[in-house]
């Protein structure tokens, strides 16, 4: 089927009646979710290093101060926010032979891969300031060039399946393929680039510089195929991708007033306010999950070597899971109660340490034990099951927004629609993101040759910041997504009028 050109030249269908055809929304094959999903796997790799691995490295590895490495991060984060509503509403007017999003993601295969190497290198000798330059430069170019690959990617998403159902599916297979990408990168580090030795003995085993280098040509190469493969293995829907009109210069006000129409959408709005609550408790918990796996939960890298592969099996089946689950169901009802649950449960375990350590009771189970490593593995893999399934439903509800927003502008703007929340939302979380590197520093962090001991009292302050987080900030953006209103009646009737639709033949 080929999708209309515009939206004037969408025919409307007729409701089928007794011995019509059957009208349906325009689906996506299965190799091209999988082609889809690959892309995902190159931000999932990004996520690893980013998240898990950079804060920790430049502060306790090669002595970059906490504040100073946050406001690095923070900058490069704000520049991200800030490219991708400009790339995406880009990529909504493109009109060329490679399709509207393409072009921007082939330009940027070369410059992710290389930039993320050279994030893990940085030259030896480096005084603070240069240091501080380094990791800022190199943070921005890590992601203004995945901006040029995952926002045009991200909005082929809603003109590959116009279907309700597919597109929970769609989202769970990229949602499935971007935490496996994040998930393969930490197991390999903890199992194969940081073992214990002499120097670097117990949890200080992460705090090994040789396992950084490893690193970061793993994670190159990874982003580097990845892309690759997701870019090349989409070329060939271009053709039955919609195409905008003619291109026209359009001014400063022109876009502005087009881009105030479209995010005026209350669905969009609500997501949208969602997302920068959401944004400012992951800023603050940004980079410092090694933190506690070294000084708060003092393991050793060898033992945590299996958590993220078996996490991988959880979020497989969970993202598998996630269509049935939604199925014959409003997606936001279904997001709601997830998200819900979340708030209970992810605290948990910290909290527990915590008011174990305070009462003296035998709560929670002590470090180094056996019990510990089944309780957080069960923590991870419900909350990574929850998490997974809850996102899937969150990306498909917004390619849900597009057709409701095409059908009050006339226009198509998956771009903007996929990347406008990011500019407020991004920016949020590189304010929490600079707001715990001072708190890091403000804590004692920043202390010379850190040993697990010098650190307990630091990152007791800093577990009991978080579980008040935990707890507070995710009912809020819970609240917030249950004011979405776009219904499966109100899609299903609406891609309907805008011609979105393939005839089955009753009599075949």
């Amino acid at each position: 089927m080929t999708e209309p050109s515009s939206p004037s030249t969408a025919s409307a269908a007729s409701p089928p009646g007794n011995g019509s055809p059957s009208p349906h929304a325009a689906r996506a094959s299965v190799s091209t979710m999988g082609f889809f999903g690959v892309g995902a796997a190159a931000v999932g790799v990004k996520n690893a290093v980013f998240g898990s691995f950079l804060l920790l490295y430049y502060n306790q590895v090669l002595g970059l101060e906490a504040h100073l490495a946050s406001i690095a991060l923070a900058v490069a984060l704000v520049v991200d926010a800030v490219s991708d509503p400009l790339v995406g509403a880009w990529s909504d007017h493109v009109r060329t032979r490679l399709g509207r999003r393409h072009p921007f993601m082939y330009a940027s295969i070369l410059p992710f891969s290389v930039s993320v190497y050279f994030l893990l290198q940085p030259p030896a000798g480096l005084s603070s300031g240069d240091l501080f330059l380094y990791l800022l430069a190199l943070s921005v170019l890590v992601r203004l060039s995945m901006t040029f690959f995952e926002v045009p990617r991200t909005a082929l998403g809603p003109e590959l399946t116009k279907d309700y159902e597919q597109r929970t599916a769609l989202f769970g297979v990229s949602n499935v393929f971007g935490w496996v990408g994040t998930a393969a990168m930490v197991a390999l580090s903890y199992g194969a680039l940081f073992p214990e030795t002499e120097a670097y003995p117990g949890s200080t085993a992460l705090l090994n510089p040789a396992g950084y280098a490893s690193m970061a040509w793993i994670a190159a190469i990874a982003v580097f195929v990845a892309t690759l493969v997701s870019t090349l293995g989409l070329q060939g829907q271009v053709g039955r991708l919609y195409t905008p009109p003619e291109s026209r210069r359009l001014h400063f006000g022109e876009v502005l007033k087009e881009a105030r129409e479209t995010l005026s959408n209350r669905s969009w709005l609500m997501i949208f306010l969602s997302g920068i609550v959401f944004a400012l408790f992951i800023g603050l918990h940004a980079g410092t999950e090694q933190f506690y796996n070294v000084y708060f939960w003092q393991w050793i890298p060898a033992q945590l070597k299996l958590i993220p592969l078996i996490q991988i099996v959880a979020v497989i089946a969970a993202g598998s899971m996630a269509g049935r689950i939604a199925k014959g169901k409003d997606k936001k009802r279904v997001a709601v109660a997830l998200f819900a649950a979340t708030v209970v449960i992810g605290p948990l375990p910290v909290g527990l340490r915590l008011l174990s350590e305070a009462t003296g009771a035998p709560i929670f189970p002590a470090n180094g034990t056996d019990a510990l490593w089944w309780v957080i593995l069960s923590h991870t893999l419900l909350m990574s099951a929850l998490a997974v399934v809850g996102f899937i439903l969150i990306g498909s509800m917004v390619a849900d927004i597009v057709e409701q927003s095409q059908e009050a502008t006339g226009r198509r703007s998956e771009g903007l629609l996929s990347a406008g929340p990011a500019l407020a939302q991004k920016t949020v979380s590189a304010g929490g993101v600079l707001l715990t590197g001072f708190l890091l520093s403000a804590f004692g962090f920043d202390a010379k040759n850190p040993t697990v001991a010098m650190m307990q009292q630091p990152m007791h302050d800093l577990a009991v910041f978080h579980v008040i987080l935990g707890v507070s900030l995710p009912v809020v953006s819970t609240i917030l997504v249950s004011r979405y209103t776009i219904t499966r009646e109100g899609h299903e009737k609406r891609i309907a009028q805008l011609g979105y639709v393939e005839e089955d033949d009753a009599s075949s």
